[in-house]
């Protein structure tokens, strides 16, 4: 039975009103600029309870998580490596290929997450134009 505190309602309204991939340092920012009394680790167990409750979904970046919504259809992720930002795609093709592997392999799969990892066009085009600035070729 998850405890629902004005914090941990603070936490998922904020989560479920936006398509952001929030971590706890940015809804923590976000919750004291609105006026909510909140501290980093009320944040942290808040969306440690409302995960486990399962009424919001976590991407795992190396040690960080983002959280988002749980009401969206399945997706995976472009993560940038270079500025942090998650887009969100779906593709038919590899999830019927992720499928297949599974069952050659005899396994059952519960659920799964797909994570790319690259530089998006905004730093990619960033990073070049830098180049050009600096007269060199590309």
């Amino acid at each position: 039975m998850l405890r629902v505190t004005p914090q941990r309602q603070a936490i998922l309204a904020l989560i479920n009103r936006s398509n952001v991939h929030w971590d706890a340092e940015e809804l923590a920012r976000e919750l004291v600029q609105s006026g909510q009394a909140v501290g980093i680790a009320t944040v942290y167990r808040g969306l440690s309870a409302l995960e486990g409750a399962g009424l919001i979904a976590s991407v795992q970046l190396g040690d960080r998580k983002r959280y988002e919504r749980i009401d969206k259809s399945h997706h995976d992720h472009l993560v940038c490596t270079e500025c942090g930002s998650l887009e969100e795609f779906v593709q038919p093709e590899i999830e019927r290929l992720q499928a297949q592997v599974a069952e050659e392999k005899g396994f059952r799969m519960l659920n799964h997450q797909l994570l790319l990892f690259g530089i998006c066009y905004a730093c990619d085009n960033h990073d070049s134009n830098q180049d050009l600035d600096k007269g060199k070729k590309i």
